[in-house]
């Protein structure tokens, strides 16, 4: 997954969520730790992931913050070697997201981060995290059922440019790996 991808899927101006509102050089702190740690090694995806285990402590019914956590904690699993380490990653991060999406509310659905609806962000980040997990996991499914949700979502059309880019690359992607050039060029045109 290329990192200017979900810079461009949490790029901000704002950041408000149910409980507290977040300082935004807090969150442009704490985007810049999430990016570096997306494409980095286990060094930055520990540094990032104590981030975010801190600020949950702060807000511990933050499930914004959740999502990003259990999104990291699925990225460790590709810097440990045991298989069974592995899935302790992916089983704690995977918990963490899909508690985070079971949770959200109408609450979730209205306040927005940088113009695009919080559940929206939250169900992309998920979908993306879940589309790098290897195939045997059985979690592709999951994320292409949560892009065909964000697809004919009514939040898409008051999504911003950057998020709905992001939606439409993972959605490409998703479609080469069905080998179905017509639906992947479909979606690559609909990038601006």
């Amino acid at each position: 997954m290329k990192t200017y991808i979900l810079l461009l899927l949490v790029s901000v101006s704002s950041f408000a969520t149910s409980a507290n509102a977040m300082q935004e050089s807090q969150f442009t702190d704490a985007l810049k730790i999430y990016l570096t740690a997306v494409d980095g090694d286990e060094g930055d995806v520990k540094k990032a992931s104590d981030y975010f285990n801190k600020l949950s402590e702060s807000e511990p019914f933050d499930i914004f913050v959740q999502t990003y956590r259990g999104s990291l904690e699925s990225i460790m699993a590709q810097h440990v070697f045991m298989p069974w380490n592995k899935m302790k990653h992916v089983d704690a991060g995977s918990e963490l997201m899909d508690t985070a999406l079971d949770a959200t509310s109408e609450i979730h659905d209205t306040q927005t981060l940088g113009g695009t609806a919080l559940s929206f962000r939250m169900k992309l980040v998920t979908a993306h995290t879940y589309f790098r997990f290897p195939k045997f996991l059985n979690r592709h499914q999951d994320a292409k059922d949560l892009v065909a949700d964000l697809l004919e979502s009514s939040q898409l059309e008051n999504a911003s440019v950057e998020t709905k880019n992001s939606l439409y690359e993972l959605a490409a992607a998703m479609a080469k790996d069905d080998d179905d050039k017509q639906k992947q060029s479909e979606f690559l045109s609909k990038i601006k």
